[in-house]
């Protein structure tokens, strides 16, 4: 099944970010959103804060309604804003981060209000390009998977763990070309990042 998609779909690309602020900020950006959606208030909050790569002094400088005004909700206002300041304090270890275990990125990155797992996944994912990371809370994933490998209940997670044990020790890339075949890889392309 998944070496049909990648035929389909030609060569992975996903490649390593060094802009660690831009990847967090828009993993927050997709958070429960469609990509047709994450992709309009990517692309309208880029214009509110003068184009560009946005930064975390960008963030902060911007007042609240132009990022409301981008579409960005009241919550993810603030999520925005506690990830700017995580970077703005020097708190993320941007010379170390790729040296961390998985598991210690979690726990720095779930320090900071709006980051959760999910989120966190997506930057080892699109940041780092850790090769064997599947991101159980996309449900837009786990039912492609349940869709295509013919099985209901996208919630059964004992079978969507059976499918993505095979994928191992690349269960990313096993994730990117499900998102990649419908045309919904959860990120923007920004300079140098691979995507789709």
């Amino acid at each position: 099944m998944l070496r049909d998609i990648a035929r389909s779909v030609g060569p992975c690309t996903l490649a390593p970010s060094n802009d660690h602020f831009l990847t967090l900020a828009e993993a927050i950006i997709w958070q429960q959103l469609s990509w047709k959606a994450a992709c309009s208030i990517h692309a309208r909050l880029l214009v509110a804060l003068g184009g560009g790569r946005p930064r975390p002094a960008d963030i902060a400088r911007v007042p609240d309604a132009a990022l409301a005004g981008a579409g960005v909700s009241r919550q993810k206002i603030r999520y925005l804003r506690e990830l700017a300041s995580f970077f703005e304090e020097k708190r993320f270890p941007s010379r170390a981060i790729r040296r961390l275990s998985d598991e210690d990125i979690t726990r720095l990155l779930t320090r900071i209000k709006g980051i959760g797992p999910w989120t966190v996944d997506m930057y080892l994912i699109f940041g780092l390009n850790r090769l064997d990371v599947f991101p159980a809370g996309d449900l837009g994933l786990v039912k492609s998977i349940a869709a295509r490998y013919g099985f209901e209940g996208a919630r059964d997670g004992k079978r969507v763990e059976s499918v993505t044990d095979k994928w191992r020790p690349y269960r990313t890339i096993g994730a990117w070309y499900l998102w990649a075949s419908a045309d919904s890889v959860p990120l923007v392309e920004a300079g140098p990042r691979g995507g789709r």
